[in-house]
């Protein structure tokens, strides 16, 4: 079965930006795909490195759905 990941990065959810993901999410779902999406705006994480590069910080929960998201669509 063929695989779409959506990865809307944009900040603003009233932008054309938006606009096109749902217009385009609205378009695949009547196709014979799986569609995951990863909507950045609306990820829990704090983007601070609070140990710099010093020490691994653990990876929070929106950030480990989106990464298996990434390893499930994966085409390599």
């Amino acid at each position: 079965m063929s695989k779409i990941l959506v990865i809307n990065g944009y900040p603003n959810e009233e932008s054309f930006n938006n606009a096109i993901t749902q217009a385009y999410l609205e378009g695949a779902k009547d196709s014979k795909v799986e569609i995951k999406t990863i909507i950045i705006r609306e990820l829990q994480f704090n983007p601070n490195l609070a140990f710099g590069y010093q020490k691994i910080s653990e990876l929070e929960p929106d950030l480990l759905n989106a990464q298996e998201k990434i390893k499930w669509f994966r085409f390599w």
